[in-house]
């Protein structure tokens, strides 16, 4: 392979994941593009009226959107923290609308 021709990069040409906060805004509206797998299992990537966005993982969620609601419009609505009454444990609630 010519290497000759790979340009320098800089920080400018970084890219990094925009990964929703749900505490700063409890919702995102949008169309599903894709699933993309991530260190920790499958990660959303919704596009919306401010661009693309990573939802991360969530078990909540993982039931809810599949594979088959890509290109679908999504609107998901996080309804805080819940504790699990099995596990004890605390996790983020989510209503998922798709159309």
């Amino acid at each position: 392979m010519e290497q000759a021709n790979i340009p320098e990069f800089t920080e400018a040409d970084k890219r990094e994941a925009n990964f929703h906060n749900f505490d700063e805004t409890p919702e995102v509206v949008g169309k599903l593009i894709r699933i993309e797998t991530g260190s920790f299992g499958d990660n959303l990537v919704v596009d919306t009226v401010n661009g693309e966005v990573t939802i991360g993982v969530y078990e909540a969620l993982k039931s809810k959107i599949t594979k088959e609601d890509i290109g679908k419009f999504v609107k998901i609505v996080c309804l805080g923290n819940k504790v699990s009454p099995k596990t004890r444990r605390s996790y983020k609630d989510f209503e998922v609308f798709v159309k």
